[in-house]
């Protein structure tokens, strides 16, 4: 909440404290110092990521880290100015701008502790919200918000439980990825990203497609829902695929089919070789997809009859192992029997 501005010789307490309102057992408001909530969860530090953490202690985390969820998908909403709205509409997702999107992609607003504020006011003690990995102690010693001006995709573990952030960030002209600390419930390497989003996709058999920008993701569903649900694309955001990851995936999909979708870039290439054998145990079939040159499925969407080029440029896969001992080479086949064009497959549009 914000803090009553103050007149005359009482300004220098906007310097010294910050206010918020909170509701008594008794219902009533009443006004209570930030600073010293704040000051009571200066003590403590991270509890240790491998220790297992009290069922109470457990509920609050996930419970704060679904409040921050929906607080960043509102925030999306309300600054139509923010350059992630201008990022999703120029990168083609204009779907994930939308109130009933599977996906709950958000914004971090560029502000110094609006989360941490908005999470105290709801009745979170900081404690918890510096332990989900959502608050930072700042220089002077006040908890503030971890990510600012990024947007955001909720990261789930084994029981799709949302557990952690990975943020999008800009600079230079480039994006970058960042994202929360290892905590009780959160690992990057045990978290996934997209797949609760599509979980009727694999469990009809969609074979998970493994890209690295979020916005390849999301060309990838769309194209998969307008063609029988084939494919459910998931993002990687900068961060080799882990062997937990890999079981996570291998869990969820019918398919025993995984594509991944290599870049032209030889480190790229190598990367995605790397995560061959965690993915062998998870998939009886990986497989590769290259994309024509300087094309990610997000740009290539985007192309005249861009859904249909993805669509077909899908179909087109060849043994990951294939990169061991091959240099890059463009594969062609020709379309089986039973392919018939996206616009024929295409029916109404998914609701969202």
């Amino acid at each position: 909440m914000g803090c009553p501005w103050l007149q005359g010789s009482n300004h220098r307490l906007l310097d010294q404290r910050s206010w918020v309102l909170k509701k008594s057992p008794s219902g009533e408001r009443r006004t209570v110092d930030h600073i010293e909530a704040w000051k009571k969860g200066l003590g403590s530090r991270i509890p240790d990521p491998n220790a297992v953490p009290t069922a109470a202690r457990l509920r609050q985390l996930l419970e704060v880290s679904h409040a921050a969820t929906r607080f960043y998908r509102r925030e999306l909403f309300r600054d139509k100015k923010s350059w992630p709205r201008n990022y999703l509409e120029r990168g083609g997702a204009l779907a994930q701008l939308d109130t009933e999107s599977r996906w709950l992609v958000g914004y971090a607003p560029d502000s110094r502790s609006r989360l941490v504020d908005h999470l105290r006011a709801t009745g979170f003690d900081l404690t918890t919200i510096r332990n989900a990995g959502l608050g930072v102690l700042g220089a002077d010693g006040r908890l503030v918000d971890r990510f600012r001006d990024q947007l955001m995709l909720p990261a789930r573990d084994h029981r799709l439980q949302i557990v952690g952030f990975t943020g999008v960030r800009r600079s230079s002209g480039a994006v970058y990825y960042t994202t929360s600390p290892d905590t009780q419930i959160h690992r990057r390497s045990g978290s996934v990203i997209g797949i609760a989003e599509q979980l009727e996709l694999l469990a009809g058999e969609a074979s998970p497609v493994l890209v690295d920008d979020p916005l390849d993701a999301f060309a990838i569903e769309n194209v998969s829902r307008l063609s029988g649900g084939r494919w459910a694309g998931i993002p990687l955001c900068g961060a080799l695929l882990s062997a937990d990851q890999a079981r996570i995936l291998g869990a969820r999909a019918v398919a025993d089919t995984v594509v991944v979708v290599v870049s032209e870039n030889e480190a790229a290439r190598q990367r995605a070789i790397e995560i061959l054998p965690d993915l062998a145990k998870a998939f009886r079939r990986v497989q590769a997809v290259d994309l024509p040159r300087a094309f990610s499925p997000a740009t290539l969407r985007m192309r005249h009859d861009g859904l249909q080029r993805l669509h077909d440029e899908l179909l087109l896969t060849r043994p990951l192992a294939d990169y061991r001992s091959r240099p890059r080479r463009r594969r062609t086949r020709e379309r089986p029997a039973g392919d018939v064009p996206l616009e024929m497959e295409r029916g109404p549009s998914p609701e969202l």
